[in-house]
């Protein structure tokens, strides 16, 4: 990733810390994307969330 992208829920600020895509080898195949997002306001609290949640987030652009 070559810039820090930034999301919001509308109440918190979320920083993309980390996003990986994995090949998935079951019967379906495809592949299985991970997230991993860091909270501005409490640097401690660190998750991964799915493509769902990933989804709800806006994401956050600089004024031009």
């Amino acid at each position: 990733m070559s810039h820090t992208a930034y999301l919001t829920d509308g109440v918190r600020l979320y920083e993309i810390a980390d996003q990986r895509v994995d090949a998935n080898f079951g019967k379906l195949g495809g592949t299985l994307s991970r997230t991993t997002l860091r909270d501005c306001c409490d640097e401690d609290r660190v998750w991964t969330v799915d493509d769902l949640t990933l989804a709800a987030l806006s994401e956050v652009r600089r004024a031009a």
